[in-house]
């Protein structure tokens, strides 16, 4: 609480207004109002013998006090709509009302009335006429800090944010332009629900904030966006937010002041409640599916390549390249171990930016296929034109495996760092970014020198020992027919 008006009557606002909190409310504004008035050192009088909270209809809530053979009606909640039932001069009122809302700050009106006793037993709601404005609370609640920064960020991913609030349209409108939402129209309730589902569905694309709003009203915005072929997530922390979070493509509860009910019908409940961290998930999500694809793609493309490789000599006779034990070792040392590293892959730049994934796009895609293929080819023809090589310069048949087996995992090492990005090239992500990648690589060019120089070991693999040389040679091959996919993704880039 910033301020009171008439500052005078503070203490007798307060007093009033006390008489309509309880214990048990969680609302923030509730609790603000009980902290004041403690401050102030205020008490209530009297008994309440009637009650109307607040509803879809009013955006106040009232009660009837009973002090001994008195009775008063009290009223509080939105001034524009106990300015509209108030009685007298209120033009003061209204000024006030005005430079506070401009000003962002939330405002909560104060009214009472004299009941004659005998008419303390008509329905509440038909007494609310012609009452006395006592003074307007004056609430601050400022957005969080860097809640700006993070909006900017999401909307520069292609992620739209949409206020949806109960507060005064002039306050959302403030609020809304200090983090960056466009302001320049807010629709109230009121407005919404005379517009058809047709002409919300048209309004939606183009407003983003929504003031004096109800529960039913997230939900039809909810309803109309998803019909727009959005995918829509939805914050809420209260029972009357369940409906929109459980038709929401993404729900998400608040942990700190979120209600049970609120909690059990989100698919996912903030700890924090701040809205970086939400932000922050979405990133991580994308981090998720990409390194997920990339896993799959490498893994994918190497079972092809490997299926290729041995429906060469099958189909022309000749001896394989590669040795039983040689597979059993390059499927347990290879192929697990590198896609094990796609998991530890930093996030690429590029998802702070570009925009989200069509609603229909699978993990495997058709330009996943076509880069699988493209892979699998790459590697085949590393390992056959290292065999070749070997055979060509007069090698016997187990120097030539030795040389395909080389290549194969010289080749898997640099598809490996290509396959890190799609898009982004591997000098602007960073050789040495990924750890594990780089410990698996150096790894796997240990134990390639190890076995191809230790005659032992070479013979236990079926394999013979080549000099570092003739490594250097099946490097180049293995380089030459991978890393075109490099030059592929930077002529891509470029258009």
């Amino acid at each position: 609480v910033v301020a009171a008006f008439p500052a005078a009557s503070e203490k007798k606002i307060f007093a009033t207004a006390m008489a309509l909190q309880t214990e048990a409310s969680p609302l923030p504004d509730d609790q603000t109002i009980k902290r004041r008035a403690a401050e102030l050192g205020v008490k209530v009088f009297g008994e309440i013998v009637a009650k109307r909270g607040f509803t879809n209809e009013h955006k106040t809530k009232s009660a009837l006090q009973k002090d001994g053979n008195d009775f008063r009606l009290i009223i509080i909640g939105a001034p524009e709509e106990i300015l509209a039932i108030a009685a007298g001069e209120q033009a003061n009122f209204k000024k006030e009302l005005a430079v506070q809302t401009a000003s962002g700050r939330r405002v909560i009106a104060v009214a009472t009335k004299k009941v004659v006793a005998s008419q303390s037993q008509k329905d509440i709601a038909k007494l609310e006429h012609d009452v006395d404005l006592l003074g307007l609370i004056i609430i601050e609640d400022p957005p969080r800090t860097g809640v700006a920064k993070t909006l900017a960020q999401a909307a520069k991913a292609g992620v739209r944010t949409i206020m949806v609030t109960g507060d005064h349209p002039q306050t959302a409108a403030f609020i809304a332009r200090q983090v960056g939402i466009d302001a320049e129209r807010v629709i109230t309730g009121e407005e919404l629900a005379k517009l058809s589902d047709s002409e919300l569905k048209t309004e939606v694309k183009a407003v983003s904030v929504f003031a004096r709003s109800t529960p039913q009203d997230k939900y039809r915005l909810l309803k109309a966006l998803q019909a727009n072929g959005e995918i829509v997530a939805v914050t809420g922390d209260g029972v009357n937010d369940a409906l929109a979070l459980k038709g929401a493509n993404v729900g998400i509860a608040m942990g700190i002041k979120g209600t049970d009910a609120a909690k059990e019908a989100a698919d996912v409940v903030l700890a924090d409640d701040n809205y970086s961290t939400l932000t922050n998930a979405i990133f991580q999500g994308r981090k998720f599916f990409d390194n997920l694809r990339k896993g799959f793609q490498y893994y994918l493309s190497v079972k092809l390549a490997l299926v290729l490789i041995f429906i060469l000599p099958i189909a022309v006779g000749m001896d394989f390249p590669f040795a039983p034990i040689q597979i059993i070792l390059l499927e347990l040392f290879m192929d697990l171990a590198a896609s094990w590293a796609f998991v530890a892959e930093p996030p690429e730049p590029t998802i702070f930016w570009r925009q989200p994934r069509k609603p229909n796009e699978q993990l495997i895609d058709s330009g996943v296929l076509i880069k699988i293929v493209l892979s699998s080819l790459s590697l085949f023809a590393a390992v056959w034109a290292s065999y070749f090589y070997a055979q060509k310069n007069g090698l016997s048949t187990d120097d030539a495996q030795t040389f395909a087996f080389s290549a194969w995992i010289i080749a898997h090492i640099v598809l490996a760092f290509i396959s890190r990005s799609s898009t982004v090239s591997l000098s602007k992500i960073g050789l040495f970014s990924n750890k594990a990648i780089v410990i698996w690589a150096v790894a796997a060019i240990g134990f390639l020198l190890a076995i191809t120089s230790v005659p032992s070991l070479a013979a236990v693999l079926k394999l013979t020992t080549i000099s570092l040389a003739q490594i250097g040679v099946i490097a180049v091959i293995s380089f030459v027919t991978v890393a075109w996919l490099e030059l592929l993704k930077l002529i891509k880039a470029r258009q």
